[in-house]
């Protein structure tokens, strides 16, 4: 009985607990159904008996437990560390990024025979791996050269191979992972022992931690974790593809102001060390890129004086950046704005190095942030154009994400401190009726607590401790105008949208005016936005009416189908590689077409449409709502649901890349509107939806579509 990687995971996992663990939880962690745990658990227990060790506890309501016995955790580790993988079943991802590393690393062919003893698996298995090989490498600018009899090898530039090496590694190999191998030989993954014993093979490990930890000393730095791992990767690719006399060329990059800088300095002492230690000579491109490396690593401390001039420039860019978030959020971060700019500083002072010289940097919390952040995310692209046109190359979407965390992180702070009453001090120069006057209007709207009503001479003698804001219906002597909030005594309709930058309102919208008349509102907005409304009020009722009685139609109309009626297994793929928008368009159709569900044209029809009119079905976030009219070749009222392994752009500004596809097929106006709605629930469950999109199988995909369709 042969476990893979998620077997393998389970087993781990359940060796660190100190109870039963339920398969819900087990099916949770691991993003599978019930189902696949249980067959999961039970090939474990089968290798468990192979292997002369007792059976999995098993209590109803509690779960499942490994049971305590000598020689198991040794076992364990051996097995996950072990060199021949005899029982092991490597994924085609795994196989896909062990070969390809290898391929990038050595200095000679490889022959299929190598990677078939070492994976265990077929010579025809290898062959389709590399041909998957094969094209990733043509995109990164390398080319696979296959010579029968003598082996495999790579071709290309040193930069381009060693990016590549670096970003195949980046992601199977965790920052953890490195820390765990350097400290115990042994990772919690297999596909990755093999990885880094390949990798760290004959390298003096220590050494390497101490020449990290002398440059921190030297640069006054404490790297993060993440910059660590990236530091000893890149120092061990380095020495080794120097031994193997390979040289790095870097793109034809003014390299005066890195020789100006600290971070040179200590790469070239560095190199010294590294010289002396491994009988070795570091050409002058390795020093400057690995003070490259040290100009964009990103610290926990910094305690850097340098430079000024670049950072004073930053700074304003920085701050451009800022005021702009503000003006789109109607927000002031008042006191906050000055830590929000030194904190954005420190990370993009080194991010400004890694933008510039091609430096990679995972994001890991990318996904997530794309999905429930869309928004932020692109309001934060369209202004770090601020810092791409003072760097002079594009941010990737893993570092703007980076800055999202930043602008959110401010965002969140903001609205608690606005959520908490704010305390006023209330200057007013009309007498104490007026002044009261007002003190009752501002209390009344917003979420306040008015500590004093003063004259403006008075402002520069108060001794109030703590308070939030002034305002003021007069001009306050010795005092910056940016340092209170000037109203009229009438309290006009611009005095409140003053305040309504600052202050949190008092009365928000009931909840049964946000679900029914907010949504008649909503709608309001989109037909606007394509035809002129006569008579507004009129279409409210109408819709209002509609809405109200929506419940009534769901029980009259019991002929409509529900979302699994369209979405049975066979009307689902996953994991689909397109190169473009209509090769998505026309793969998501094509389930449709081989039931005759379709016609050909129906899939043609939808891709003109994009053409013609635009990105107008990629209703929300990832999400692309594939369909024509009734007219346009359908035969039957049929669905199809597909997910992308890599997203695929469809020049939508808001909502683009596109990783879920939703192919329907309606043969009028109706039929389809109850299933339709679940889709469209099921859209609005961010974890859900997260689930759908990253699903390994159809049977999660299915499970979540019977939990809408009731």
């Amino acid at each position: 009985m042969e476990l893979n990687k998620k077997c393998l995971a389970i087993l781990r996992y359940l060796r660190e607990q100190d109870d039963y663990v339920s398969i819900k939880k087990l099916a949770e962690l691991y993003n599978l159904s019930d189902r696949a745990i249980r067959y999961n658990i039970d090939k474990i227990e089968k290798f468990l008996l192979k292997n002369g060790f007792l059976y999995l506890e098993k209590r109803h309501q509690k779960g499942v437990k490994l049971l305590s016995q000598n020689g198991l955790n040794e076992f364990i580790d051996r097995f996950t560390n072990e060199d021949t993988p005899y029982q092991y079943a490597f994924s085609k991802e795994e196989r896909f990024r062990y070969i390809t590393a290898m391929l990038l690393q050595v200095d000679k062919a490889l022959n299929t025979s190598f990677f078939e003893k070492k994976l265990c698996v077929s010579k025809n298995t290898v062959l389709k791996e590399v041909e998957t090989i094969q094209d990733w490498l043509k995109n990164k600018g390398l080319t696979l050269v296959k010579k029968p009899r003598i082996g495999i090898y790579v071709r290309g530039k040193e930069l381009d191979k060693r990016k590549a090496l670096i970003e195949v590694l980046s992601q199977t190999v965790s920052t953890q992972d490195i820390f765990n191998y350097l400290d115990r030989k042994v990772t919690q993954s297999k596909i990755n022992n093999l990885q880094l014993d390949t990798l760290f093979s004959k390298m003096d490990i220590d050494f390497l931690d101490t020449t990290i930890r002398k440059a921190e000393y030297l640069l006054g730095n404490e790297f993060s974790d993440e910059a660590y791992g990236n530091l000893v990767t890149h120092l061990v690719i380095m020495v080794k593809r120097i031994q193997l006399m390979k040289k790095i060329y870097l793109p034809p990059i003014s390299m005066a102001h890195i020789q100006d800088t600290k971070e040179f300095d200590v790469a070239m002492a560095i190199r010294e060390s590294i010289e002396e230690h491994y009988s070795i000579q570091v050409p002058m491109s390795e020093v400057k890129y690995i003070a490259i490396h040290f100009l964009g690593a990103k610290v926990l401390k910094h305690n850097d004086k340098d430079n000024q001039q670049e950072l004073n420039t930053l700074v304003q860019v920085i701050a451009t950046m800022v005021n702009e978030i503000e003006k789109i959020y109607s927000v002031d971060f008042g006191e906050r704005r000055d830590d929000i700019i030194k904190g954005l500083l420190v990370h993009l002072r080194p991010t400004m190095y890694r933008v510039k010289y091609s430096l990679k940097l995972e994001n890991p919390l990318l996904d997530e942030i794309m999905m429930n952040y869309h928004k932020l995310f692109n309001h934060t692209s369209q202004v770090v154009r601020h810092f791409e046109d003072y760097v002079g190359h594009k941010m990737n979407d893993h570092e703007i994400a980076y800055v999202v965390l930043h602008f959110g992180a401010a965002l969140v702070r903001l609205n608690k401190r606005l959520n908490e009453k704010a305390r006023i001090i209330l200057v007013c120069g009309s007498g104490i009726g007026t002044a009261k006057m007002i003190a009752s209007q501002i209390d009344k709207q917003f979420n306040v607590d008015i500590v004093d009503t003063i004259s403006s001479r008075a402002v520069a003698t108060m001794k109030y401790k703590r308070f939030d804001f002034i305002i003021s219906t007069v001009d306050i002597p010795g005092l910056e105008k940016d340092k209170y909030i000037k109203i009229s005594p009438l309290l006009l309709k611009k005095d409140y949208d003053r305040l309504k930058q600052h202050l949190q309102i008092k009365y928000p919208i009931k909840e049964e005016d946000y679900t029914i008349l907010g949504k008649v509102n909503q709608l309001i907005k989109i037909v606007e936005k394509q035809y002129p409304i006569k008579d507004k009020n009129h279409l409210q009722y109408e819709f209002l009416y509609v809405l109200q009685s929506h419940s009534l139609m769901d029980t009259e109309r019991r002929y409509l189908v529900m979302l699994n009626d369209l979405l049975p297994r066979e009307m689902i793929k996953l994991n689909i590689e397109c190169e473009d928008w209509v090769e998505v368009i026309k793969k998501g159709a094509s389930l449709l077409e081989a039931k005759g569900y379709v016609e050909e044209s129906y899939s043609e029809t939808i891709i003109k449409n994009f053409r013609e009119i635009g990105p107008y079905m990629v209703v929300a976030p990832g999400i692309v709502l594939s369909h024509a009219r009734p007219e346009d070749g359908v035969n039957k009222l049929s669905m199809s649901l597909m997910t992308l392994k890599k997203p695929v752009k469809f020049g939508s500004d808001y909502n683009d890349p596109v990783k879920l596809v939703i192919t329907l097929a309606a043969t009028d106006n109706e039929t389809h509107l109850k299933a339709l709605s679940q889709l469209m629930t099921l859209f609005m469950n961010a974890e859900d939806l997260k689930l759908v999109m990253q699903a390994h199988s159809k049977e999660e995909i299915i499970n979540i579509i019977n939990k809408y369709s009731k």
